[in-house]
């Protein structure tokens, strides 16, 4: 009797000693499980909020433009262009320029003074291109910490017609820009464009490079 009784009270020790492995083992798990799911340090991140402007990419857009244009041989002049824009895609996008300019006199000229190669029609300088652009920077310019606008650096080239010294050339145009989306209708450009062609003033062949730079302001509609 006395041995059944000491075989009953170890049995009851030993269960309430698996027990309290049980309950410590689990208490230990979960406390792990707490301290892999918590990091030991939660940053405060706040989301910034931009004022973006936003453009419908199907759009037409009308550019005015003004700045220099280079001619080869006849000095650096004003210009004044416009040009008719339409977005293809995100990237792509064709447009149409038209611009004019009025060549000064060759160095021949100034030396000899009342002995000009053109007449004043012969130098005005009106050229138009069919242009296809693509956008290869797009990106954004931040003016200040809650302000920014869409921007892209672009490079552009096409053909189309040149009439200067009396004839019409044929003109291939290329060359980069920059442009800022100041809001929904509103657009700034910045380009450099090269506009060759074949011209024989002098009495022989010669490809000429005749540099724009200029700056233009694009209206959506």
């Amino acid at each position: 009797m006395e041995g059944r009784i000491r075989s009953l009270l170890l049995g009851c020790i030993y269960i309430g000693l698996l027990l309290a492995n049980t309950t410590v083992g689990a208490q230990s798990t979960e406390i792990e499980l707490e301290q892999v799911a918590k990091p030991v340090i939660e940053p405060d991140i706040e989301r910034m909020e931009f004022d973006e402007a936003k453009v419908n990419p199907n759009n037409f857009e009308i550019i005015l433009s003004f700045g220099l244009l280079s001619i080869e041989d006849f000095g650096t002049n004003a210009m004044v262009g416009a040009k008719l824009a339409y977005r293809v895609s995100e990237n792509f996008f064709v447009d149409l320029e038209l611009g004019t300019s009025a060549a000064g006199e060759t160095s021949i000229e100034i030396l000899q003074p009342g002995v000009p190669l053109l007449s004043d029609a012969q130098r005005d300088f009106t050229f138009y291109t069919l242009n296809i652009g693509y956008d290869i920077f797009p990106g954004e310019t931040f003016v200040t910490d809650s302000t920014t606008f869409n921007s892209a650096f672009y490079v552009i080239g096409g053909a189309g017609n040149t009439q200067f010294g009396g004839a019409d050339n044929f003109t291939f145009s290329w060359g980069f820009g920059y442009r800022v989306i100041a809001n929904s209708y509103l657009t700034a450009y910045f380009d450099l464009r090269n506009h060759t062609f074949q011209r024989d003033i002098f009495g022989e062949d010669k490809l000429t490079n005749n540099i724009e730079i200029s700056l233009g302001v694009g209206f959506y509609f």
